[in-house]
């Protein structure tokens, strides 16, 4: 293991705990530090913040509850970096990568508060927050109230490591997004946003049946229900879910299974094809029930399952983590039913009040089915050091040249 290095210290505003930051706006120009940015000017500083670099995995993890009070008050959740996810992708994705993992905490009632957690890495002489084959988030987590003195932060450290950095799947709205472009304008460091996209986001409506009349015209609606009776001629069809007083471990298992025995194990891409990531699935979703943030739905022909579907709940929200089917018995669409029952589960769990998709953008199924989009970028800006920034610049030259040789390809 490394060392851990010296601390830093950064000073910002405290308001009220639990407030968050004003909206964001959305038609930001390309390089989002050309102008200003309404409501970016730096407040007076009144509170201290600690910085500490944590490599030692047990380190990280003696923090505990701690982090899990952070992850809870955070203003946008994320799943992938709490705790019970976070340490087990450490121990499965992180030996290659070396990730290092900045915590900003702050003394409140005589004790530690943690504020802010950056995960860490370098690669090719950059900084990324990391990322993993199974994570679809990079927002760090900010506790509410504390959100912009933790970017400070964040950016201090950065300025002494790398000279490029690069946020890959982040938000292009909401809280982080917000603080994200404040402190790029008021350092002034040079940044663009270099890729961006929407995925699908599930926000219920009135019902789920009404739901799924805004989604689907009536004539797909009417095949799926064909498609359905047709399947329940095979055998007993039925649904299950997973119970809290359940033990997640055969359902894993199961799922684990049957992603193998499709597309992805033909490919070798599968979770219980590499012992690490089995591993870090199995671990993870032991943890994440053990606190009730695991859901779990199966679609069953005669106990047999022949749809499977994982999420993870946070805060109001939840995501879509893995699904997975039977391909023997793609003509009936047994992946696309078990959606619409967790469209239909979805709008009885009135705690939840989205869902994101995780999916990339050209996801047809998925799609179709959640009208509502989330936005994401990714997001490359220098540190302020003359080359790195130079080599900024350079970039909207070569995605328009790369572009153009995509282009010609197509054409043939």
């Amino acid at each position: 293991m490394r060392p851990d290095r010296p601390t830093n210290v950064a000073r910002a505003r405290n308001p009220l705990p639990g407030t968050l930051p004003a909206p964001a706006f959305s038609d930001e120009a390309l390089l989002l530090t050309d102008a200003p940015v309404p409501g970016g000017t730096a407040p007076p500083a009144t509170a201290e913040l600690q910085s500490e670099v944590i490599t030692d995995w047990s380190r990280l993890e003696a923090l505990g509850e701690e982090w899990q009070d952070l992850a809870s008050a955070a203003a946008e959740p994320n799943p992938f970096y709490e705790p019970w996810m976070l340490l087990p992708a450490l121990r499965a994705y992180g030996p290659g990568a070396r990730p290092e993992v900045l915590v900003a905490s702050t003394l409140h009632r005589g004790r530690r508060l943690l504020c802010g957690l950056f995960p860490i890495a370098y690669r090719r002489g950059r900084a990324e927050l990391w990322k993993h084959r199974s994570c679809s988030l990079s927002t760090p987590l900010l506790r509410a109230g504390f959100a912009q003195a933790s970017m400070r932060c964040f950016f201090d450290h950065l300025e002494q490591r790398a000279g490029l950095v690069r946020l890959e799947d982040v938000p292009g709205e909401g809280p982080f997004h917000v603080h994200l472009v404040d402190e790029l304008n008021r350092r002034c460091w040079p940044s663009l946003v270099s890729s961006w996209y929407t995925r699908a986001l599930f926000r219920p409506a009135a019902s789920s049946e009404e739901f799924l009349e805004r989604a689907l015209n009536g004539k797909r609606r009417k095949e799926l229900r064909r498609q359905r009776a047709r399947l329940a001629e095979l055998g007993r069809l039925e649904l299950s879910e997973l119970r809290p007083d359940e033990d997640p471990a055969p359902w894993i298992r199961e799922f684990l299974a049957l992603e193998a025995a499709g597309w992805k194990g033909t490919r070798g891409v599968a979770a219980a094809q590499h012992p690490g990531e089995r591993a870090y699935v199995e671990e993870m979703a032991a943890r994440a029930h053990a606190r009730g943030r695991l859901m779990m739905m199966a679609l069953r022909l005669d106990g047999r399952p022949i749809a499977l579907k994982y999420n993870l709940l946070a805060g109001d929200g939840s995501f879509a983590f893995k699904i997975t089917f039977d391909e023997s018995y793609s003509r009936y669409s047994p992946g696309v039913l078990l959606e619409l029952e967790n469209v239909h589960r979805l709008h009885q769990m009135r705690s939840v009040r989205w869902m994101d998709s995780c999916a990339a953008p050209n996801r047809f199924m998925i799609n179709h089915l959640w009208p509502d989009r989330r936005e994401m970028q990714t997001v490359f800006f220098s540190t302020g050091r003359t080359l790195p920034s130079l080599v900024l610049a350079v970039v909207p030259l070569f995605q328009f040249l790369r572009m153009r040789a995509r282009l010609r390809r197509r054409r043939g």
